[in-house]
């Protein structure tokens, strides 16, 4: 199968991305030596990558990847869809949502002109944080004023082919331009914080079945919640399971989420999670 299932193929912002990589790599340039940002055209993924994300890169460096959030399926366009960043190694902190789309993504990355700095925001809230990460990149470039110089170009060369800007206020624009519009567009919580989105334009109870780390789940009272649940609600428990890596864990609940995402329409997503398994 194709592990971008329903989608066909990659949004647009990325191919451009993939053919300036072939030229810079004819210059002698690349985005992987130069901003660390290595693109993938095969899926690329750990038991903690939600089923709904496709990913397109990585850094290289324990597992932290970046992917489109499809939200089971139903964004129209991966073009649009938020970029989440994903870091295996950071439990508990190892997702966040990091931009509106891949071409503000790549906005992100020129900014920061380092793509594994982004895998902090994980973990940061405040303001302070994103201002320390800041300053201790701008020092590091006066300590290597070569490796600016490489930099600085290949920026402009990514700038010039997608089209992005360089964002003011990186901390502004994750943790409240984003955020916010995250927000606006979901109507459950999540414990990765993504949250999710309303399928039906209708008013309804959702039912909430709360997860935490290494509890046990009586897979009898499993099955009657998936009997009565909303959609909603199944999706949310299904990413809340997997955020705290119960489905991962328990091979009994994998197989009644799997047949529930079935009987959903979800089959890109299971072939993504038993893809993450082989």
């Amino acid at each position: 199968m194709s592990y971008l299932g329903k989608y066909k193929q990659m949004p647009l912002t990325f191919e451009k991305l993939k053919r300036l990589d072939v030229h810079l790599k004819e210059e002698g340039y690349s985005l992987d030596n130069d901003l660390g940002l290595i693109l993938h055209s095969d899926y690329y993924s750990y038991f903690v990558t939600p089923y709904d994300v496709i990913t397109f890169a990585s850094i290289g460096c324990d597992g932290i990847h970046f992917g489109l959030l499809t939200d089971f399926g139903t964004v129209s366009s991966l073009e649009d869809a938020f970029v989440v960043c994903i870091s295996p190694m950071d439990f508990g902190s190892h997702i966040k949502i990091v931009a509106r789309n891949i071409r503000e993504f790549v906005s992100l990355i020129c900014t920061m002109k380092d793509a594994g700095s982004i895998s902090n925001f994980n973990y940061f809230k405040e303001e302070e944080d994103y201002l320390n990460l800041i300053k201790d990149l701008k020092q590091e470039e006066i300590e290597n004023e070569e490796f600016v110089k490489r930099t600085n170009y290949v920026v402009e060369k990514v700038i010039n082919t997608i089209g992005c800007e360089i964002i003011d206020d990186v901390y502004h624009y994750v943790e409240r331009k984003v955020k916010t519009e995250r927000e606006k567009q979901t109507i459950l919580p999540t414990l990765d914080g993504f949250g999710i989105i309303a399928l039906e334009n209708v008013n309804r109870n959702y039912n909430i079945f709360k997860i935490e780390k290494d509890m046990i789940i009586n897979l009898n009272e499993m099955e009657k919640f998936f009997n009565s649940a909303t959609p909603e609600s199944k999706l949310a428990f299904i990413r809340d399971a997997q955020f705290t890596c119960l489905i991962s864990d328990e091979i009994e609940l994998k197989e009644l989420v799997i047949n529930e995402m079935i009987k959903l329409g979800l089959t890109d997503e299971v072939d993504r999670l038993k893809n993450i398994d082989d």
